[in-house]
């Protein structure tokens, strides 16, 4: 299951209480159908979940159901709930505040999203109907989408009253509203009442920071320690060009340790020196011992 049908399951266990939330939601999944004008209202949805819900906020609201549920041929999972009957879409049209004789354009009623409430299940509506989220794992992406023009500059303008910032963008022929902001995004499933998905998503935001974080230390680790190897491999062959026995013991000494212990650090080199030797101090003899060395090579 996507992470998207996973929200939807979500939403659609929350109980259907209150009359105008349930029109608010009944509104934004009508409106953001895949048809609905004076011709008739369809819906296409795989989940039985969603289709049963739209079910009974149709009967709550108005009494009546819709006039024929279609499963089209070789694709089981998918039905297309349909109205076509004039009276019933009367008075869909009717509720959401339009007139079915004279209106051609399909916009937002604002008398329907007047608290924070029914904004919070219009939005829900909207999201059932025309909505997808990408996993969390992958991308932070939110997205309705719509062929009216106008719906999409009003649900525009209706975000920010919920405290939720989005753009808007064409794709091919419909105006696609996005969210990018993970935390955005978060909030928009909290609002219209997928806390649980959107605990996962922190969760998951969370993991993946860790991860992150974990393979540039990883990554910042690794690079240091093949610039240790370099630096201990020159030193290595600059010091086999010495003649060891003849050098002061102090340098005798130092030059040996690294010879013998090509891949360990500068603090492990001092530690198995003994004898209070200091990072400090094992570097100022490898300077000297490379610069005798390099002297060795010009002469």
């Amino acid at each position: 299951m996507t992470f998207s049908a996973q929200v939807k399951t979500e939403l659609c266990k929350i109980p259907i209480e209150q009359e105008k939330c349930a029109l608010a939601e009944l509104c934004g999944i009508t409106l953001f159908a895949q048809a609905f004008d004076a011709r008739g209202l369809r819906i296409v949805t795989g989940s039985a979940e969603f289709a049963g819900r739209i079910s009974k906020l149709f009967k709550l609201l108005f009494g009546f159901d819709f006039d024929k549920k279609i499963t089209p041929l070789g694709t089981p999972k998918k039905f297309s709930l349909i109205i076509q009957n004039r009276d019933k879409l009367a008075v869909l049209y009717d509720a959401f505040g339009f007139d079915l004789e004279t209106t051609h354009i399909i916009r937002l009623n604002a008398a329907l999203v007047e608290d924070d409430r029914t904004r919070a299940a219009f939005l829900r509506g909207v999201f059932l109907a025309g909505g997808s989220v990408s996993d969390p794992e992958t991308a932070y992406h939110m997205e309705f989408v719509t062929s009216h023009y106008q719906l999409s500059r009003e649900i525009l303008a209706l975000l920010p009253e919920v405290e939720i910032q989005a753009k808007c963008v064409t794709r091919k022929g419909n105006y696609v509203i996005y969210l990018k902001e993970s935390r955005m995004i978060e909030d928009m499933l909290t609002l219209i009442g997928a806390p649980i998905s959107a605990m996962h998503m922190m969760e998951t935001k969370m993991y993946k920071e860790l991860r992150n974080s974990i393979n540039r230390k990883n990554n910042f680790e690794n690079a240091n320690f093949m610039k240790m190897l370099d630096t201990a491999a020159g030193q290595i062959a600059a010091f086999e060009k010495l003649d060891l026995d003849a050098l002061p013991e102090k340098l005798r000494e130092a030059a040996q340790v690294r010879i013998d212990h090509p891949d360990k650090t500068m603090t492990e080199l001092c530690e198995i020196l003994g004898n209070g030797v200091t990072k400090s101090g094992l570097n100022h003899r490898f300077r000297k011992l490379m610069a005798m060395a390099n002297e060795g090579e010009e002469t």
